[in-house]
């Protein structure tokens, strides 16, 4: 694995950022308001799903606010940090790095396409360097099942699509995260959830029994929501999405922010996968 990896937010179209709607922004500063956190995770749980069908999702009731998704995630490094961590070419950033540092060792699924009992693994769905369902999902999945190795789905992008099918009534599943974070524009806000099978007593159920919450990341969570639907977004902005694409010869993505370039001809957008991924928010009107 490199050691530096590609970063590309300062380029025209590199990162992954929310679209600073200026109806959304408006609409939160007009309407302040006071909501309980689990008001929230349960209404938010619902909101999330509608726009497409996951199976099995039902079965993680158990549901924590956590400061963006990626608290959630680093609360299942520890949990799982004397294993081998594992995810695919074109993963998230943060999932690299912290492999480095919270690991002893990390590695490409891509590289060495089993799985083993000893490993942990990170994968983004829809998948960070597409924006959609990674193509071996599937087999990933049943090779954990068969051994019984953890596996956290990060979920940021869900909302980014609609009508994805997304199977995750697998035992092997043992966190799922999301985050409002990149379909509106409320990142620096950090309003994430965690979704488990079980309570598992650990610090973020421990910050919720006493009230260690950002009860404004609550409110502001729970107003949008309200606010907007799910596919509130995506409605919007998809033609936009679409003529980018037309415009750059790029493959419009599920999530409607991202175009792909499956052809390799962009190598400056290229995040250490396959494929080389460009983001339109910050040009969409």
């Amino acid at each position: 694995m490199n050691n530096v990896l590609p970063n590309h937010r300062t380029k025209p179209y590199g990162g992954a950022w929310p679209v600073q709607d200026k109806e959304v922004l408006k609409f939160l500063l007009e309407n302040p308001a006071e909501s309980n956190h689990r008001d929230f995770v349960n209404d938010y749980f619902k909101w999330m799903q509608v726009p497409h069908s996951i199976d099995g999702i039902d079965k993680f009731n158990s549901l924590s606010y956590c400061n963006g998704s990626t608290e959630a995630f680093d609360k299942f490094y520890h949990k799982h940090m004397h294993r081998k961590l594992r995810f695919l070419r074109g993963e998230y950033l943060y999932h690299q790095i912290m492999g480095k540092r919270y690991f002893k060792e990390s590695t490409y699924i891509d590289d060495d396409i089993l799985i083993t009992q000893d490993d942990v693994v990170v994968m983004s769905v829809p998948f960070s360097d597409t924006g959609s369902v990674p193509k071996n999902y599937t087999k990933i999945m049943e090779a954990c099942e068969s051994l019984k190795v953890p596996v956290l789905l990060d979920m940021a992008y869900i909302n980014l699509a609609i009508d994805l099918q997304i199977n995750v009534d697998y035992k092997c599943i043992d966190t799922i995260a999301t985050s409002l974070s990149k379909v509106f524009p409320v990142a620096h806000w950090r309003i994430g959830m965690r979704m488990q099978r079980e309570n598992l007593d650990d610090t973020l159920d421990a910050y919720e029994q006493n009230s260690y919450l950002n009860t404004h990341s609550v409110n502001v969570g729970h107003t949008l929501i309200k606010e907007y639907k799910a596919d509130y977004s995506f409605n919007k902005y998809r033609h936009q999405q679409l003529s980018f694409c037309n415009m750059l010869d790029l493959t419009p993505s599920d999530s409607f922010i991202f175009g792909i370039d499956y052809e390799n001809k962009s190598q400056e957008y290229n995040r250490g996968g396959p494929s080389n991924r460009f983001c339109f928010s910050k040009h969409f009107q």
